[in-house]
């Protein structure tokens, strides 16, 4: 689907004729996790995760040791529908304007990504931590980490131990895919360790993709006090690679809207199957990795008009944010394999960064980035720095 669409009608004409042809079957693989714990089976499994992460950064994930599988799906979807029911100055009690840590409630429209405005609605959470200690503005970045927002326990009162049950499960996995990717490229058992902390704070975040057809209303609220450049019906969330170290992604509902891009520039479909997470590897890994593992380009284009909203949870394994932009050593066979596969890219990268960041902790990076995203955050708590990362966006 070429170009942005800001007309509804056209978007119900384009949306229906212009998906089909991005199923493109065996582009992302699906990885039995189960095998992990079996000797004769775990080899393979290394081989092919190997393959995924080299080949395109995505996979699906099925089986993972976890006995609350399905059930905890069928919890974590009935809470999110539930705190998405609620009226809209209940969900706005913890707005993320409301919150230097940059968690809680945005609205459909608040977030951008690759300059337009995403059509979702979303509300994010991190493990539970403390104020960050903050001795100088110098070390404001370290505000990325701090206590979540909660809804009203009387309007929902299981969502939060159901999300905070989510998070647990979901950074178990992650651990046993991080073991299972330095097994896979060869690496020493405790390469990774420096990138994290015994307390580390990973993000999660619950998104509702609106069905642009039922929200017309709304859609027209939001446009009217928009500059029309803004504008994309078709994007869910724009184009991007996501920060952090992992992404684990529980898509909800029977929409398929997420789409990976491939080195040649083809974008593919990755519809959701039945009790599986969908794994991508983000800019962190990439980077540690000396660009073995790699951080693909995806998107999530809006619901087809007339299909109902779409429901996602995604679940960041973030990294410890005092720690710094390094790369590990690669064995050379392996470091080979991935300078012969870069060399047939065509596709270049689309994803700005903050190249004077490099110095500093990752935190910083990630800080500058999510003002980037939520310029309203920017706007109330950090606003010089929100002029000067417009000033680098207008640079660049």
């Amino acid at each position: 689907m070429p170009g942005e669409l800001q007309d509804i009608n056209d978007y119900i004409k384009e949306s229906k004729r212009g998906r089909d042809e991005h199923n493109i079957q065996g582009v992302v693989p699906i990885l039995d996790i189960s095998a992990a714990l079996d000797k004769e089976r775990r080899p393979q499994l290394l081989k092919d995760l190997k393959r995924a992460l080299f080949d395109i950064g995505f996979f699906y994930v099925k089986n993972p040791p976890s006995k609350k599988i399905p059930s905890i799906f069928h919890d974590l979807k009935e809470e999110s529908w539930n705190f998405f029911n609620l009226p809209k100055e209940k969900k706005s009690e913890i707005s993320m304007e409301n919150s230097k840590h940059f968690l809680g409630y945005n609205d459909v429209g608040d977030e951008l990504t690759a300059k337009h405005i995403d059509w979702r609605e979303q509300v994010e959470f991190g493990t539970e931590l403390p104020e960050p200690v903050i001795n100088s503005d110098d070390e404001l970045w370290k505000n990325i980490e701090g206590p979540n927002l909660w809804p009203d326990k009387q309007l929902v009162p299981n969502f939060r131990s159901t999300i905070e049950d989510y998070m647990s499960e979901s950074e178990t996995l992650s651990k046993l895919l991080i073991d299972l990717i330095k097994e896979s490229l060869n690496l020493p058992e405790a390469v990774f360790d420096k990138y994290f902390k015994e307390k580390q704070q990973c993000k999660m975040k619950i998104i509702r993709y609106p069905d642009l057809l039922k929200s017309k209303n709304d859609l027209e609220g939001i446009r009217s006090h928009l500059s029309q450049s803004l504008i994309d019906l078709k994007q869910g969330v724009g184009e991007h690679r996501d920060n952090d170290f992992l992404t684990i992604i529980y898509q909800a509902t029977n929409h398929t809207s997420l789409q990976v891009q491939t080195f040649e520039g083809e974008w593919v479909n990755v519809p959701p199957i039945k009790d599986t997470f969908v794994v991508n590897a983000g800019q962190t890994l990439e980077y540690i990795t000396n660009g073995v593992c790699v951080a693909t380009v995806h998107r999530v284009l809006t619901p087809i008009p007339g299909e109902g909203d779409r429901l996602s949870i995604a679940f960041f394994q973030t990294v410890d944010v005092s720690s710094y932009k390094s790369k590990i050593e690669i064995p050379e066979e392996i470091q080979k394999e991935a300078d012969i596969r870069d060399s047939r890219r065509t596709k270049e990268d689309i994803s700005f960064q903050f190249p004077q960041a490099n110095a500093k902790p990752l935190g910083y990076s990630i800080f500058l980035n999510r003002i980037k995203s939520h310029p309203k955050v920017g706007a109330k708590w950090y606003p010089d720095t929100l002029k000067y990362v417009q000033k680098q966006l207008e640079k660049a």
